[in-house]
């Protein structure tokens, strides 16, 4: 369960940037991806991917809320 969480959120953070891009009608290419990546030797698995980042505010309001997506928000403000 905790592993569809961090993938959701990953995609959150590329929707945020894809409407960044949308609003301020940003050409930048750059690919929107997420990146699974296992490491044996350390037994971890890393989520990454190419979207926005989290302020502190956003960490605190939105980690650990399962299915609390704030990217509905996110676009109504940004897309206004």
């Amino acid at each position: 369960m905790f592993l569809r969480e961090l993938i959701s959120n990953a995609s959150d953070a590329l929707e945020k940037l894809r409407y960044l891009r949308q609003a301020n009608e940003d050409e930048t290419d750059g690919d929107l991806k997420i990146d699974i990546i296992t490491d044996k030797e350390n037994g971890t698995l890393i989520i990454q991917d190419s979207g926005v980042g989290m302020s502190r505010e956003d960490m605190i309001n939105c980690l650990g809320k399962i299915a609390n997506s704030g990217t509905r928000a996110f676009a109504a403000q940004v897309l206004k």
